[in-house]
This record gives C-alpha cells, sequence and structure tokens, in this order.
C-alpha cells in the first residue's frame, strides 16, 4: 500500500488528530453528544471523495441535522480522523487517502473555524497562550481543533507548527503571552521539548510557565519530568490551570 512502511504510517497515524484531541479536550468534564453514525459515515466518504465539493454537498444533511460548527469541529471531525487511523492500521485504505482525508479535515476546520476568536466569547482582554507542535510533529488536526476551542473558550491562541527552538525564540522578540502549551507526540521528541522549554523560558527571563502534553506521556510521565516544564499533563482544564489561565465555559456553535 505505497512506499510508507506500516510502522512508520502507525506512528504518523496513531499520534494525529482524534489521538490529541482525546488527550487535550475530551476529559474536560463536558459530556460529549451521542454522534449520529450516518453523518459519521458521510463525512468519511466526502473526506475520502475525489470530488472536492464532496463537503459542500454535505452541508444540507448537516443543516437538518441541527450539527454546530462546534459539534463538527470538536467531536465529528476528531471521530472520522479515529476512523481513517484505525482503517489505515486494518490495510483498509492508502497512506495517500489518509493524507489526503486529514488535509480535508484540515481545510473543513480552517473554513468553519474563521470566525473563532478570543472576543467572539466576550472576553476582549482574555489570557494569550503559544501552542506549539514541534518540529517533526504530524498531529496537526489536533491542534487546530484544541485551537478552535480555546478561542471559543476566551483564549487567544497563536499556534506554531512545526517550528525550532531558534524560530519560537524569534518569533517571541516583541511578544507577550500569559503561557505556552507544548504538545508531543512521542519519547523521540524529549529532547527537542526541553530545548523549546529553554527557550521560552530565557526568552520571558523565566517568568512563562509552560505545559507539556500529548501521546508522549504514554510512555510515562516521569519520562518528562526533566523537561523543565512548569505542568505536565493530557488534562487541558489541569493545563490551563497550572499555568494561571483562567477559560470561560465551553460555547456552543452556529450551523455549519
Amino acid at each position: 500500500m505505497g512506499s510508507v512502511s506500516k510502522a512508520d504510517g502507525v506512528a504518523d497515524v496513531s499520534h494525529f488528530a482524534a489521538e490529541v484531541v482525546a488527550r487535550l479536550v475530551g476529559r474536560d468534564g463536558e459530556a460529549a453528544p451521542s454522534l449520529r453514525q450516518e453523518i459519521v459515515e458521510a463525512l468519511m466518504q466526502a473526506v475520502r471523495s475525489a470530488d472536492p465539493q464532496a463537503f459542500d454537498l454535505l452541508r444540507p444533511e448537516l443543516r437538518r441535522a441541527r450539527i454546530t460548527s462546534t459539534t463538527l469541529a470538536d467531536h465529528y471531525i476528531p471521530e472520522v480522523a479515529r476512523m481513517l487511523g484505525r482503517e489505515w492500521t486494518a490495510d483498509c485504505v492508502s497512506f495517500a487517502e489518509v493524507t489526503m482525508g486529514t488535509a480535508r479535515l484540515q481545510a473543513i476546520l480552517r473554513e468553519i473555524g474563521q470566525t473563532w476568536f478570543a472576543d467572539g466569547g466576550g472576553q476582549v482582554d482574555g489570557p494569550t497562550l503559544l501552542v506549539i507542535l514541534p518540529d517533526g510533529e504530524h498531529h496537526t488536526l489536533g491542534a487546530m481543533v484544541l485551537a478552535g476551542r480555546l478561542r471559543r473558550s476566551g483564549v487567544s491562541v497563536a499556534l506554531r507548527i512545526g517550528q525550532t527552538p531558534p524560530e519560537i525564540a524569534a518569533f517571541m522578540q516583541g511578544r507577550k503571552f500569559d503561557g505556552a502549551l507544548i504538545s508531543a507526540g512521542s519519547y523521540d521528541r524529549l529532547e527537542t521539548c526541553r530545548k523549546l522549554v529553554k527557550t521560552l523560558k530565557d526568552a520571558t527571563n523565566g517568568s512563562m510557565r509552560v505545559a507539556l502534553g500529548g501521546a508522549i506521556l504514554d510512555e510515562g510521565g516521569e519520562k518528562v519530568s526533566g523537561t523543565g516544564a512548569d505542568v505536565v499533563t493530557n488534562d487541558i482544564e489541569t493545563a490551563l490551570a497550572g499555568l494561571g489561565l483562567i477559560a470561560s465555559a465551553g460555547v456552543g456553535g452556529e450551523t455549519v
């Protein structure tokens, strides 16, 4: 099934999108809605379709089902990402199909999240958070879902994907954040995380608090204790509390 090995493919797929969402978004105490399986399957078909307009054809069905953009972003898109990962590991889809499907999901997220800003929830002067995916990570879809949810909760988010510590240092110049969250997918990124934490601390004279989470913690939280992060957790509420940030209650959403 293509030139990508199964071992590499599993590593890529198992840490993207749904895994990060499940850990960083799905444990905040909010009950997940009961998903309509026919909508999940229709969205899966749309993102796998050769027709780039397939999602537009699905919009009327989403409206009839009263599925808001928030519900689509926080629950249906992660579930479809999970399905893509499961089908890849079961040899039901190719790596190219997984890549295309993920890209389509990201495009949908960008479109429906264009109006999601922190001040949209009434918190014009709310907290600011720097969310970082280290260089080499693949779970960008999950980070986009997380950023959207935080913005709707009143947190202003700057999302930096795949940047090296020197690039983060340059980005920090002239900017001020109330905290930072680093999401890493595997223990292989441990040294990079350590360098990122040091970069953030150095750039703020040690004042910035940093949280570290992601699938890297599945290999044992004690392994990441030496990164210098102030908070090590996969619970977003715990992370925000540890960073000293206060997010408002989750908001609803407009229909897609």
